[in-house]
């Protein structure tokens, strides 16, 4: 039971490890999405700034927006299907530390139940040997 009990702990630590992993990719990936809405709000401000020298990069800035766009879209996905996986990560976390919290219990239990077995054979002991 205790051998059980210590696999089932490790896993635990494992998956806590991973959720701290996917939380840690899902943070960059927001901050890469920040990053790129945030460009893009730099260019679109430069294409409305109206400065006449401006005319000569609209094809390149429409351009580079447009990829811009591409790369959020592209991070946005990646980003929903992280926090997907996070999700599940954390029901079969919790499920793990439930299951380890019940083998912890179970494992107490027949700790306290093999040490009552002892003390009540060593009294019947000490009764035999008494009556002898």
């Amino acid at each position: 039971m205790k051998d059980r009990l210590h696999k089932i702990e490790r896993v635990v630590v494992v998956q806590q490890q991973l959720k701290r992993l996917s939380e840690w990719k899902l943070a960059l990936l927001r901050r890469d999405e920040a990053a790129l809405g945030k460009a893009q709000e730099q260019l679109v401000s430069r294409l409305n700034d109206g400065a006449a020298h401006h005319g000569l990069f609209v094809g390149s800035m429409a351009r580079r927006l447009t990829q811009l766009s591409r790369e959020a879209q592209v991070v946005h996905a990646e980003s929903e299907a992280l926090q997907g996986r996070l999700r599940e990560e954390a029901l079969r976390l919790k499920r793990t530390e439930r299951l380890a919290q019940n083998m912890a219990r179970a494992s107490d239990a027949e700790d306290e139940k093999i040490g009552l077995e002892r003390i009540v054979e060593a009294g019947a002991a000490r009764k035999d040997d008494s009556l002898a």
